[in-house]
């Protein structure tokens, strides 16, 4: 069987692998063969780039695992009304033909991306001489740690949680752990053998990149170059670097309880110097113009997407406006948004909670009854940093971590400074500071508390909630039914998975 690697032109190039199987089939608009792809640098580059942008489609990170799914899952919205496109998704009604779409979607692109990144790690050894040995590891890094990501969150997905206090759930089923480019069906991974191959992927990325990447933690000798005459290494947090590698480890270390493991990574983020910086509220948010402001602090994202026209398809989840075809006019009635009352209890205005930037800037107070995000919205002319970029792991994530591992390892000081240290970073006076008598069991209330306000719109709350085994606030169901999203019908009749559930 001939191997292709697939490129689609549309507005811009984005780089896809066929598929072998029937249910990750690609339609390309042209074909190349796979060795004429890699047998430049610039194929490399051109194949790693495709795999970001594949990364910020719609069913992937540009929407449904951002904005919109898992945000509803994690009943981070209110609604209008019952009509609502993700009416289904918030009661877990899996199974209607909809969310059934949604999630087989999400699969299959995630796959997708990984099969790019398997064709990219099986040539990159073998053409080694064709890359400067800067760019070879780097992008064999990226590939590394990319294919750990997605494996990650898919089985953050698909497969179990609430591994501390039930460690049976290691020893079951899952996802499938695609490490080759090819047509033989990949068996399902347990979560403690998916795991493992993350954490070996990361270790290998972080290896690379400690010596490599401009965010490197090794000493450069003095041969060291960075070929940097294309702009290859012109956004770093918009790739897997350095930083995203350890920040990734500890996630990965919180969903599996080893809390020591995860204080260490998160460490090198919370210690001093650290080397990403909090957001300048004054400058970029309080008395920024309209068309500069950054809402979601850039400055603070340690891994994001640059992803094209990002905006467009989420506009109708984010503002209220009406649209006029001839003499019809019609409202959206499709956006999310909190009521005055949860958006003042959330953020606890009457507790000094007012100066929250959280509250104050990121809400657009259309009435009493609807406070409607601002995080991601674009305004017209807009100059932002935050333009086309979604955060995927940012530096309050890493404090947070920390909070929790010290209040499990005893050091509730510590745990309530890490906190104190992301509120005053939201503009909450000191004067509001969480008090350092606080018991364990009130540390971990204001530890969820804190999730809850920071990463609406991100996708990471559903993820909390599992991982800990805990029940979401005003969800219809509870359990499994509600954190094991189901495997694709066709992924059990075709590809012969079990079907765990």
């Amino acid at each position: 069987m001939k191997t292709y690697l697939y490129i689609s032109l549309v507005s811009f190039l984005t780089f896809t692998l066929g598929s072998c199987s029937e249910w990750l089939d690609v339609q390309p608009k042209t074909e190349v063969k796979q060795d004429r792809m890699f047998e430049s640098e610039s194929g490399f580059k051109d194949a790693l780039i495709g795999c970001y942008m594949l990364m910020g489609e719609t069913p992937l990170y540009g929407q449904e695992l951002t904005c919109t799914f898992l945000e509803v899952l994690a009943q981070q919205y209110d609604f209008v009304n019952t009509f609502h496109p993700y009416q289904q998704a918030k009661l877990y009604s899996y199974t209607t033909s909809g969310i059934e779409s949604k999630i087989s979607n999400i699969w299959s692109k995630a796959y997708r991306v990984i099969a790019n990144l398997n064709a990219i790690l099986e040539n990159i050894d073998q053409k080694k001489e064709v890359l400067h040995p800067t760019n070879y590891a780097n992008i064999k890094a990226e590939a590394l740690g990319l294919r750990a990501y997605l494996h990650f969150d898919l089985l953050r997905m698909f497969g179990w949680g609430d591994l501390v206090n039930t460690p049976a759930n290691l020893d079951k089923l899952c996802i499938p752990y695609v490490t080759r480019y090819h047509k033989t069906m990949t068996p399902q991974s347990t979560v403690r053998e998916a795991l493992q191959y993350i954490h070996q992927d990361l270790e290998e990325a972080e290896k690379l990149l400690a010596y490599y990447d401009v965010y490197n933690q090794d000493a450069q000798e003095e041969d060291y170059e960075l070929p940097d005459n294309d702009g290859f290494y012109k956004e770093r947090r918009g790739r897997f670097n350095y930083y995203a590698a350890r920040a990734t480890q500890a996630r990965v270390y919180m969903w599996e309880g080893k809390y020591r493991e995860a204080l260490e990574r998160v460490s090198l983020f919370t210690g001093n110097p650290q080397p990403v910086s909090w957001v300048d509220l004054d400058r970029s948010v309080i008395n920024a113009e309209l068309t500069y402001r950054d809402l979601s602090f850039t400055t603070e994202h340690i891994f994001n997407l640059d992803i094209h026209n990002m905006y467009e398809p989420l506009k109708m989840y984010i503002e209220q406006y009406k649209d006029q075809t001839g003499i019809t006019i019609s409202e959206n009635n499709n956006y999310f948004f909190h009521s005055g009352a949860r958006a003042k209890a959330l953020y606890e205005v009457t507790a000094g909670g007012g100066n929250d930037q959280r509250f104050a800037a990121l809400y657009d107070q259309v009435d009493e009854a609807h406070f409607l995000f601002l995080k991601f919205k674009e305004v017209p002319n807009t100059q932002s940093k935050a333009k086309n970029k979604m955060p995927l792991i940012k530096k309050p994530e890493m404090f947070h971590y920390a909070a929790e591992c010290y209040n499990r390892l005893n050091e509730r000081k510590k745990a309530i400074e890490m906190l104190n240290t992301v509120r005053q970073a939201r503009g909450i006076d000191i004067q509001y500071n969480l008090p350092e008598t606080l018991s364990e069991s009130e540390i971990d209330q204001e530890i969820l508390k804190e999730w809850q306000k920071e990463y609406i719109g991100e996708g990471q709350m559903f993820y909390y909630y599992k991982r800990l085994g805990l029940m979401i606030p005003n969800a219809t169901a509870e359990g499994d039914a509600v954190f094991i999203l189901p495997l694709p019908k066709n992924e059990i009749e075709m590809g012969g998975r079990e079907d765990y559930k």
